[in-house]
Order: structure tokens, then sequence, then C-alpha cells
């Protein structure tokens, strides 16, 4: 492998690009294994970070992912979507410009902490002798780290969980995928339909079977879908269903943790979107709830700090703990110290304010989007949210298509999202359904950019 040692493209990022493209042209086939870290390092002629943090670039995609004993192993890429070419052809249609993006996902231009986290780094790196930084880290993550998380879960969602109890990971597909680890070859997965395709990509590249479990009102299919599936595990997101955005009820909560208790099995509550509420208090966490350690709860940095760090953690119940140590134990941390580090001292030192900055940001934003909504389109539409989350769902009657209504909001310079994606069974998605985002918007882009949705779909 050649790098440009001399390059403005980092070095991290020049090791990722050459694997990946190694991968998809076959000189790494599945189930080869990538140079060591160590050797990889030694032969560069760079740090062992860096070669380390091109890796978990990697193991997010989920092109390779760490096996204890073997390192970094290759997986199967072959129904994957692969990147496109990088330079259009010379006759290719110039790209339509969008002014307002309802995407969802990412985060608005500027909120991220770059002063603190500068001022944080340089701390931490001024005193880098004294943190161990010349050894490998803790495959289940840097104390300080996980103590913040638990000590938060404990004081502000209830929780009763120990910091050892947390395991910090590179990403929702690496949780995933390293959770499945410790369940047998034949596990099935539950997973809600429509639901976060995400996760079912990850279960999906793991070689696990899905089970799609149809989520409607009173989630009365769902259970009996559930109870049909001969699941090991499922996945919910109960504190703001994904996409719809409903919230599970206090008795199915109870319902689903007598499932997992009668079927000895598990559940995967994933809390992505806890953070940001508008109306009515959260109900407590199904973990809060769960009295025989059957939840593996899930949470992330991705929508209240940065989804480009790629970080996010587990709390597991102790069964699975003594498993993850005994499969995990030996293997290498998932997010690079540093991160870690830095993060664990923003937590104890700025979090608060920063993520009540966000919490208000983000509420003024929804105000202004489900009002503009209200004003623009009046009950032409239906809006279906429930003041959680970063996004809501507009149904537009009258026949036309997802694709029609994205369209036509393209040529009026407006980004919004289908939704088909998040069905397992495609066929079964609303047609007239769209996905607006609101987490990356600026608040004064929302109501021109409502406006404009309304000249396309109705010629306001």
């Amino acid at each position: 492998m050649l790098i440009d040692q001399h390059s403005d493209v980092p070095i991290y990022q020049q090791i990722y690009q050459k694997i990946h493209d190694g991968i998809e042209d076959g000189s790494y086939p599945m189930g080869s294994k990538l140079p060591s870290i160590r050797g990889l390092a030694d032969d560069l002629g760079c740090s062992h970070n860096t070669v380390e943090t091109a890796y978990h670039l990697l193991t997010s995609e989920g092109l390779v992912a760490s096996r204890p004993g073997s390192g970094y192993v290759v997986q199967d890429v072959s129904f994957l979507e692969m990147d496109a070419p990088r330079r259009p052809a010379p006759d290719a249609a110039p790209a339509r410009r969008i002014r307002y993006d309802f995407t969802y996902g990412d985060l608005e231009p500027g909120s991220f902490p770059a002063a603190a986290w500068r001022a944080i780094t340089d701390d931490i790196l001024l005193s880098v002798e004294n943190v161990g930084c010349d050894a490998y880290n803790d495959p289940l993550g840097e104390e300080e780290l996980r103590g913040e998380i638990a000590w938060r879960l404990n004081t502000q969602r209830g929780l009763h969980c120990t910091s050892e109890q947390v395991v910090i990971q590179g990403g929702t597909h690496s949780s995933v995928q390293n959770l499945l680890a410790l369940f047998p070859g034949d596990t099935v997965v539950a997973m809600e339909e429509p639901g976060y395709d995400g996760v079912r990509s990850a279960i999906e590249r793991a070689r696990v079977a899905v089970a799609p479990c149809r989520i409607g009102r009173g989630y009365e299919r769902f259970l009996a879908d559930l109870d049909a599936s001969g699941a090991h595990l499922v996945y919910v997101t109960p504190s703001s269903q994904f996409p719809t955005c409903q919230v599970m009820p206090v008795d199915l909560r109870e319902r689903l943790l007598a499932w997992a208790r009668d079927h000895d099995a598990y559940i995967l509550e994933d809390d992505y979107c806890r953070d940001f509420r508008y109306r009515e208090r959260a109900l407590l966490p199904l973990a809060n709830i769960d009295l025989e350690g059957r939840v593996v709860y899930m949470g992330t940095f991705s929508k209240s700090l940065s989804p480009a760090l790629r970080m996010n953690y587990l709390v597991l119940p102790p069964r699975l703990l003594e498993q993850w140590r005994a499969t995990f134990g030996r293997s290498y941390a998932e997010v690079p110290w540093l991160n870690q580090a830095v993060l664990g001292r923003f937590m104890h030192d700025g979090w608060n304010r920063h993520l009540q900055r966000a919490q208000v940001r983000n509420r003024r934003k929804y105000e202004a989007l489900t009002g503009s909504l209200r004003a623009a389109l009046g009950d032409r539409v239906k809006i279906l949210e429930n003041g959680t989350g970063l996004h809501l769902l507009v149904n537009v009657p009258g026949g036309r298509s997802q694709d029609e209504l994205i369209e036509a909001a393209e040529r009026e310079g407006v980004a919004v999202y289908g939704t088909k994606r998040y069905w397992a069974n495609t066929a079964n998605a609303p047609e007239g359904c769209v996905l607006v985002g609101f987490s990356a918007i600026p608040e004064g882009d929302i109501e021109p950019g409502v406006r404009a949705l309304a000249r396309a779909w109705f010629g306001d």
C-alpha cells in the first residue's frame, strides 16, 4: 500500500480509501484479513491510532468486522451498492439546486461546540503522558466516559446501571452486529415495520434473519407478529418510533417485557431521540422497568452532538455483559481514545449547557415547522407527529406517489424524503407520504421552505 505523506488528504483517509477500493475491486475478498494495526502502521511509518481510525471507518460502514483472535476481517458486501463514480460523466445533467433541505440525520451547521471541544482536546494532549495513550485502550471504553454516561442515565433517565455495564461503540451498525455475535447462529431478530433501515441492514449483513412486526395505532398487530416471529431479540424505538413518531404506551411496554421473559428473549431499546420532546414528558425507558435483565439499552450522541463522531453506547444486562467480556474482552476499542477522552470531559464540564441549547433550538424549529405546515397547507395534508424527535411525516392525499411529490418539491428547490426504505416489504409502504426533517435546516429557512412546498404540490 502506497500513501502520500505530503498530501493534504489525511493519512487515515488515504488508508481507508485504499482498502475501500480494494474491497470494491476484489483485491480484499470476503473473509480475508486486513493487515494488523501494528504491522500496517510500521510498514507505512505512521501511528497505530492513524491505522485504527481508518479501520474504524471501514467497520462503521460494515465493510470489515473486528473478530477476536482474527483481527479485522472483510465482510460480504456483494449485495451493497458501492460508491458511485467520483466524477460524473461529462454529459451528466447538472444536479438540481436545493435551497431548502428538510433532511433528517444531519445537524445544523455551527451547532457543534467546536471551541469547547478544541480547548478540551488541547488540554488532554498537553497532559498526554498522564493518560496512558501509549497502550491499547479498554475495549469496553474509557472509564471516565462510561462513568459520565452511567451517572446521567441514573440521575436523568431513571436507569439503574453501573459504569461497568456501559460499552462504548462506534455507531449503531457496529453495536448491532457486535450484539448479534452473542447470540446463536440461528437467531431471529424481530423489528418494527416500518423501522430504521440502518439496523435492518446491519442485521442482514450479520446473516441473521429479520422478522418484520407491523406497527399500527395501538400496537396490537405488532404484538401478534412478534408472538409469531420466533425471535430471540426484538429491536424497538419506544420513545419515538422511527419513522412514525409514535410513543409506545405503558401497557405495551409491560406486555413486551412479559414477552421477553416468557420466550427467554431480549429487547434492544434504541433511545436515539429521547432528548428532544416538545409537549409531554418522556415515559421511563423500558430498561427502567426491566426487573429481569432482558433489555439492552442503546443511546447515541449523533442527534445531540455530532453524527460525524460515530459514537454511541450499549448498557448491557449482567448476563449479556459476561458474554460480551468473554467475546470482546481482548479485541480493540471501537472508538479512538482521544474522542472518548474529550467527550468524557465535555460531558462533565459543558454537556448540560450544550444540550439545553440544542433542545431550545430544536423546539423552536419544531414549532416553526408544524406552524408553517398548518398555515400554508392546512387540511390539504395530514401531519403525522407526536411532539418528539427531529422529523415528522406529511401525508398528501390525492393519489400522487412519493417520487412525484419529491420531484415536484425539487423543482421548487426543496428536498423532502421518501419513506419506502424503512419498510422491509416496500410494497406495503403508503404512497403520498414523505419525511420532513428539521435537524439541519436553519429556523429562518423553514417558513419559506414550506411555502415553496405549497407551490410545488398545490400551485399556491
